[in-house]
Parts: structure tokens; C-alpha cells; sequence
């Protein structure tokens, strides 16, 4: 609970727990005792650590890497070391800048800023799916109330820089700010769990704002003062906001409804990104709706809560929703499409929502073709700027070079499915030929030489007939 400050205002917690900041300043992690101000050390030598957050009563710790373009995960110990890191999600992400752990049915939610898309998974990154897609343009931060099943987010849209909401299940979505006039970067955001409001800060017009969950109610908190020059992350505690900025290299805080008594919490050498308060007020407690009833679980896969207490099931990648709304069931049907650094599958009802994990940098550069294979549930491509045709599993796993010599200008690729081959076009100024090799990349040989600008390629392999087309033409062998 809480109870009031003595100046008759302000609420501080009874809770005995002592509550301190989480940090990321780029390349390492940090704790700071909120009451005695003495940082210690979580993680060091991180590459780029962006977005943070937190699961208190699992006592876990999780971050985004956006050079490694990993989600990670730690135990906080008692006496407040991190230990036994794992990956919890390792593949098919661009720029996760913005991350938030759902305490109450135990899922992990995070904007991919690169994809442009909110995906989910459980909290040790299983089962993961899209959960919005479509419209959205520059995400940026991400929060949730699981006792609401609410879901806000910023996007940093050029033409219309916003804030959205949803429920956690991507239901219901609506816009519930819109940035006129000088602001325009919604940068970081956070909830405010005893006052059911949003705060978000602002990068453009230098200033923080707080407005309720249907955006009602909007007030201007802080704005123009030297300690919120480039803000970049927000969160709050008590009676209290707290920010991250870029300009002055420090953790700063203020009143959360005037903005008054504006202190520095911490001065840092770089950057600082995200920062949490660890606290149970933090983490409110509330009916799970996705528990189990009589030992059943409520979804065959991933449970979401939705708005009013209730809760929707979903999918992970390569499945779909069966008619009774909680059973998953295999579904390898999907749209395989490439654009110059990214390949993706998308769910053939909703293109914009990825059906399976994105390829992305680094494993591709300038992509040209792609092409798929049932049986071993790979993906093969060719790759025009590291002159390469590369293979991977749709899980994610498994990227590995095929063929990476000679291979001017590959624009026709083809994966014979009955013979297990593969074929390829390609030319420059003295070689001019289609190609084949076993799927491995061995056994390589031209097959058809003397051509001019061989382009596109596809195989009929029951008839054992190869068409390609060459300049004006199209061909057959």
C-alpha cells in the first residue's frame, strides 16, 4: 500500500522492499540504491544495450541488444549480483528498441522498429508471434497494465508521430495521442499503476507528458530545462518521474504532476538508455485470466489478456487459430517475399503480420531471389552484394553459405525439390550460363553456357523441364 508524505501530497510506499534503479548506459547494466544513491554493476561489456525491463517475482532481469539483435535474460540474486544469463530470443531481430514483461500471464511484448511490427512470446521466447502490424511506421516504446490488458506504444511517425493503444491480445487498437505543433519524437513512455495514467516524454519539444489511459486529461509535466535537453527513457516511482537524457549524460527525476524539485539521480560517462524502478508498486498483482481452471489451461499455445479481465489465445509462427478459438493447428501455408535487406513470410489473410521470422542483417545484404524447399523446411537466396546463395531453416536457424565463388549477378535461383539440386543464373562480361549443384552447394557445374542476360528461372521438375528467360526471350531445356 501506500500512505501520505507529511507535506499532505505525495504518497510513499509502506512496502519494506527497498526500491532501486535499473540502468543501461550502452555497454553495461547498473543498479542504483534509490535511497542511498551508491551504483553497482549488473552486466558489463554489453555491446549495445538499449530497452530493459523487468519480472519481480521471478526475480529476472531482461534486455535488448540492438548489435547483437538478441532479447537476453538474468536472475537477480540476493545480494544484488546478476547471474545465469540466457538468450531468450536470438533470432529474426532488426532494432528491438522497446521491451515490456506482461508480470501476470507471463509474456515478454517488444517493438522491432526495423520490421516495423509488436511481436510477443512467453518469457523464455517460445511461442512467438506478431501481435500488431500494419500502420505502424517508427515504433519506439512499448508498456502495458495487465490489469487492464492494456497496451501503449509510441511511434515516431513523420507525418503523424503518435501514441497508441490496444489490448495485450492486439485487439481494439486506437490512437489516443497525436502529436500538433513542436513535439514530435514520443520517445520513451511508461505507466503510472496508482493513477492509471501514461507518461511520455519528448525528444522534439523537450518535454514530458502525462494524460490518462484514453489520453484525457493531458498535462505538460516538465519542459525546457537543462536536465531534459535529449530525453530518452522514462519511468516513475511514487510521487516521482524519472528520466534518462542523451545531451547531459544523466539519470535525473521530478515531481510527476508539477515537474518541481528537478534532482540528478546519477551522472554516467555515456549515454544512458532505458532505466526501471525495481519495486513491487511497480508490478501490481491482479487476477491471472489466463491461469488454469481445473488444471486446464485456458489456450493450447499463447495466452494474451485482453481488455475487462478477459483473456484471447493466439498462435505462434506456423500455425493458426482452429474454430474454437483456443486450439493452434499446423498451417505451413504462407507468402515467401524478399526486398533488398529482409526476407519475410507473411500470413497470406494478413500480409503484414510475419508468419515466420524475418531474415535480416547481417545475414543479408542485397537480396535478389529466394526460393524454398518443403521438405527440409529451408529457405534459399541469393545475395547480388556478397555474391553468395545462402540457406537457412524457418525457424531462424541453421544460416549457412551454399555456394559463395563466381556468382556474378544472380537474379534466377530454383530449387529442384525431386532431384534435391539447385540452379542458378548468372553472368558478367565472359561468362554468360545457368548453373546447378547438389543443395549443399557441391558438385557444382554449368549447365546451359553462351547466353546473353540471363534473368529469371523456374523449374518443372516431375517433366524435368528448366525455363528461364534471356533478354526478350523466354526459354525451355
Amino acid at each position: 500500500g501506500w500512505e501520505l508524505e507529511p507535506d499532505m501530497e505525495s504518497c510513499k510506499s509502506s512496502d519494506p522492499f527497498k526500491p532501486f534503479i535499473i540502468f543501461s548506459n550502452r555497454h553495461e547494466i547498473r543498479r542504483i540504491d534509490l535511497n542511498k544513491g551508491e551504483f553497482s554493476v549488473l552486466v558489463p561489456g554489453l555491446r549495445n544495450t538499449i530497452a530493459l525491463d523487468f519480472h519481480l517475482n521471478q526475480s529476472s532481469l531482461y534486455w535488448t541488444d540492438v548489435v547483437e539483435d538478441k532479447i537476453y535474460r538474468g536472475k537477480l540474486s540476493e545480494n544484488g549480483a546478476l547471474t545465469s544469463f540466457d538468450v531468450v530470443i536470438q533470432y529474426g531481430l532488426a532494432t528491438p528498441e522497446g521491451l515490456a514483461v506482461d508480470w501476470i500471464a507471463g509474456n515478454i511484448y517488444w517493438v522491432e522498429s526495423n520490421l516495423d511490427q509488436i511481436e510477443v512470446a512467453k518469457l523464455d521466447g517460445t511461442m512467438r508471434t506478431t501481435l500488431l502490424a500494419g500502420d505502424v511506421e517508427h515504433p519506439r516504446a512499448i508498456a502495458l497494465d495487465p490489469r487492464d490488458g492494456i497496451l501503449f506504444w509510441t511511434d515516431w511517425d513523420a507525418s503523424l508521430p503518435r501514441i497508441e493503444a490496444a489490448s495485450m491480445s492486439g485487439e481494439g487498437r486506437k490512437t489516443i495521442h497525436k502529436e500538433t505543433g513542436n513535439g514530435g519524437w514520443p520517445n520513451g513512455l511508461t505507466v503510472d499503476y496508482l493513477e492509471r495514467r501514461i507518461l511520455w516524454i519528448d525528444a522534439r519539444s523537450d518535454a514530458i507528458y502525462s494524460a490518462k489511459y484514453d489520453g484525457s486529461g493531458l498535462i505538460e509535466v516538465l519542459k525546457g530545462h537543462e536536465y531534459l535537453s535529449h530525453p530518452f527513457a522514462v519511468t516513475m516511482y511514487g510521487g516521482e518521474v524519472y528520466w534518462t537524457d542523451w545531451r547531459t549524460n544523466t539519470l535525473a527525476k521530478a515531481n510527476k504532476w508539477t515537474g518541481s524539485n528537478v534532482t540528478v539521480v546519477q551522472r554516467t560517462n555515456t549515454q544512458p538508455f532505458d532505466l526501471q524502478v525495481y519495486h513491487p508498486s511497480r508490478q501490481p498483482q491482479a487476477p491471472n485470466p489466463c491461469a488454469a481452471k481445473d488444471g486446464k489451461k485456458p489456450c493450447s499455445h499463447l495466452c494474451l489478456i485482453n481488455y475487462n479481465q478477459t483473456f484471447s489465445c493466439a498462435c505462434p509462427h506456423l500455425m493458426k487459430l482452429g474454430p474454437d478459438k483456443q486450439t493452434c493447428y499446423e498451417s505451413r501455408q504462407f507468402l515467401l517475399y524478399a526486398r533488398q535487406i529482409e526476407i519475410r513470410g507473411v500470413d497470406i489473410d494478413n500480409p503484414y503480420y510475419n508468419y515466420i521470422i524475418s531474415f535480416t542483417v547481417p545475414d543479408i545484404d542485397n537480396v535478389t531471389v529466394v526460393d524454398y524447399d518443403a521438405l527440409e523446411h529451408r529457405i534459399y537466396w541469393s545475395d547480388v552484394r556478397t555474391q553468395t546463395i545462402k540457406r537457412a531453416f524457418i525457424n531462424g536457424t541453421g544460416v549457412e553459405t551454399v555456394v559463395s565463388a563466381d556468382l556474378p549477378n544472380t537474379h534466377g535461383l530454383a530449387v529442384d525439390w525431386v532431384s534435391r539440386n539447385l540452379f542458378w543464373t548468372s553472368y558478367d562480361a565472359n561468362k554468360k550460363q545457368i548453373n546447378v549443384a547438389r543443395l549443399d552447394g557441391s558438385f557444382k557445374n554449368a549447365v546451359i553456357q553462351g547466353l546473353d542476360k540471363p534473368q529469371c528461372l523456374v523449374l518443372h521438375p516431375i517433366l524435368g523441364k528448366l525455363y528461364w528467360t534471356d533478354g526478350d526471350n523466354i526459354s525451355m531445356a
